[in-house]
């Protein structure tokens, strides 16, 4: 394989100038030097039992007149194909993305993975690309520099209509800034089949290299998360202040009342009709039980918010679905602040990089006025007093204890002196909370899924954001992430199959790709959301009568689930779409699954009918 680079960089005038290409003799070792600009770095190719792997010593780069390195980008014949020449190229965004070397216009996109450049959420969920044509594959696993790396996807680019995917590593983003601090390493590995074994041989990595537990051997020590394989989250919106907030910097003097949901009483009916109808396992999550209810003084928790009931009222609840026979946990936040929060010192903010260096902003304007993002280092600080607050106020939690945005939002450096980190401090900070959060409560859950947060995340929100990508180089959409890591990680899909129910085609696509079902109460909340982005699927408490039968709905949902529940504890083998709409997953116990997603009554290959939406399994033999 033939391996080109480019470098940018940044001269003393802050303009970015950029040297074209060079050229590392693959399985070699050498050092480039490029006299004009003064840049330099060594590198080498290791032999390793997983493949090739390129290092290019962090303590290598030369930076010897006054130029700073940007970027080097890596430019790999193995990663590249032609229009019409039947490749795809894997980018591991959502579950996995497939772009066909065919029929796309001529584009680039700089994809983020881990790391962010202006405040969005980047859908990259895995430090790996690919290339795969005529039954052989080549991946690139990122694995020094993976929290600032970038990848460039090019589609039928100039003449000769090129498509190829590089990875493009950010020494540094700004001249100001500090530069990565890591070794820049990729592992090469060439295999013989499609994305299905670049998948299984992921998995593998992960298992023996990153020594994550598969789900099969932690339960006999986790008795939490055995009863989490079986389990429908239940998450219960108490209280938000009225949005959009019309008070920014808030103080307890002009602090808006919360608009109430739910009461703890209105909870507890709620568990009760569970049980009434034989629903569970179940784990409920309070969601805006804390002070100034979901978004509203972060970190501050206490007191609980106003109009939900008495923190006596809460401590009821608790024991009350613990005698039921369900778990409950609470709903946290460490990634938004609030200058409203009495245990607040503002001093604790990220701090932007460059001449002005002010306070970066969190989540935006949400319930407690303008957000901020508080510094991953001090959030383990805050998380720690939190959780020994709750856990002295409110015995009796267990479960997937929720914290909020820190395994699906990207990295960020922060520039404050008394607490300077760099994105791959950030990851192990935000680890450092999800630690705490599995130690204390039992199970730790968040919003993503990104596996930089394994193993310490046990339970996402969600993998992916939409059910329908709408970026333009996706042809095809695959359940890559769920062949890696099911049976390692327990989680729901896709945001848009919260509050989907048995008989819709979202539930049943939810089961195929080995999702767990969840429902919200009350999930719709900020009046700007609408059906065009997805928020049409709400659950509202409406008293007794209407609770029976939503109740109902939840029994089937939740013997669907402990039907599963095997599954959860296997890994996915292989997954399989049929002609007439069927969907086949096939799991490492011998269970295979089918769910009809087409639009007609269907059969199995083996001759059983599936209604639309639908499911059937069988074990082999």
């Amino acid at each position: 394989m033939e391996c080109l680079f480019e470098v940018t960089y940044f001269t003393p005038e802050l303009k970015t100038s950029s040297i074209e290409t060079g050229k590392l003799k693959f399985g070699a070792s050498g050092y480039w030097l490029d006299s004009d600009s003064g840049l330099g770095f060594s590198y080498r190719f290791e032999s390793t039992p997983y493949g090739t792997k390129l290092v290019i010593p962090v303590k290598s780069l030369k930076e010897n007149k006054k130029n700073k390195f940007a970027t080097i980008a890596f430019r790999c014949s193995g990663f590249i194909g032609h229009e019409g020449d039947g490749g795809e190229l894997f980018t591991p965004y959502a579950s996995g993305y497939l772009t066909q070397t065919a029929g796309h216009e001529t584009a680039e996109y700089l994809l983020a993975i881990f790391n962010e450049r202006t405040w969005q959420v980047s859908w990259g969920n895995m430090p790996l690309y690919g290339f795969f044509r005529d039954s052989h594959c080549w991946i690139g696993l990122i694995e020094g520099g993976k929290l600032d790396a970038d990848l460039r996807l090019r589609t039928a680019w100039g003449g000769q209509k090129i498509y190829s995917l590089d990875p493009i590593f950010n020494i540094r983003h700004s001249m100001n800034e500090l530069p990565l601090d890591e070794n820049i390493t990729i592992l090469f590995a060439e295999l013989s089949g499609s994305w299905k074994e670049a998948a299984k041989w992921y998995r593998k990595y992960n298992l023996e290299v990153r020594k994550l537990k598969p789900i099969a051997e932690r339960i006999t020590d986790e008795p939490d998360l055995e009863y989490s394989t079986k389990s429908l989250t239940v998450r219960c919106r108490m209280a938000v202040k009225p949005l959009p907030t019309q008070i920014l910097e808030q103080r307890p003097e002009n602090e808006p009342k919360p608009r109430v949901f739910l009461t703890y009483d209105n909870v507890k009916k709620i568990a009760e009709e569970f049980r009434k109808q034989e629903v569970g396992p179940a784990e409920f999550n309070l969601v805006g039980w804390n002070h100034g209810g979901h978004d509203g003084a972060f970190p501050q928790l206490f007191p609980t918010v106003e109009g939900g009931g008495s923190e006596d009222e809460l401590r009821s609840l608790i024991e009350h679905i613990n005698d039921l026979g369900y778990h409950i946990s609470l709903h946290d936040n460490y990634y938004d602040c609030y200058t409203l929060a009495q245990n607040f010192n503002f001093d604790d903010t990220c701090r932007e990089f460059g001449e002005y260096g002010g306070p970066m902003i969190g989540g935006g304007r949400l319930g407690g006025g303008q957000a901020y993002r508080v510094c991953p280092q001090k959030a383990v600080d805050y998380a720690k007093a939190n959780f020994e607050e709750v856990t002295k106020k409110l015995p009796g939690l267990r479960g997937p204890y929720f914290v909020d945005v820190i395994s699906i939002i990207s990295m960020k450096p922060c520039s404050h002196p008394a607490h300077l980190i760099d994105r791959r401090d950030n990851s192990e900070y935000y680890k450092q909370i999800l630690k705490l959060q599995h130690d204390i409560f039992g199970l730790s859950m968040s919003e993503g899924s990104r596996d930089w947060a394994l193993p310490e995340l046990d339970r996402a929100y969600m993998i992916y954001n939409l059910d329908k990508p709408v970026e333009r180089f996706c042809d095809e959409h695959i359940p890559f992430f769920q062949m890696v890591y099911h049976g390692i990680i327990l989680y729901n899909n896709c945001r848009l199959f919260i509050n989907t129910f048995p008989g819709d085609r979202e539930y049943a696509e939810n089961l195929a790709w080995g999702g767990l079902p969840m429902l919200y109460f009350h999930h719709i909340f900020n009046p700007s959301w609408s059906a065009d982005g997805g928020w049409s699927l709400d659950l509202t408490y409406e008293g007794a009568e209407k609770l029976i039968k939503d109740v109902a709905v939840f029994k089937k949902m939740s013997d669907d689930m402990v039907k599963l529940a095997p599954t959860q504890q296997a890994f996915i083998e292989d997954f399989i779409r049929h002609e007439n709409g069927i969907v086949e997953t096939v799991y490492s116990n011998g269970m295979h699954l089918f769910v009809n997603l087409g639009i007609a009554v269907a059969e199995t290959p083996d001759g059983e009918q599936i209604p639309v939406g639908e499911f059937r399994f069988r074990l082999n033999g």
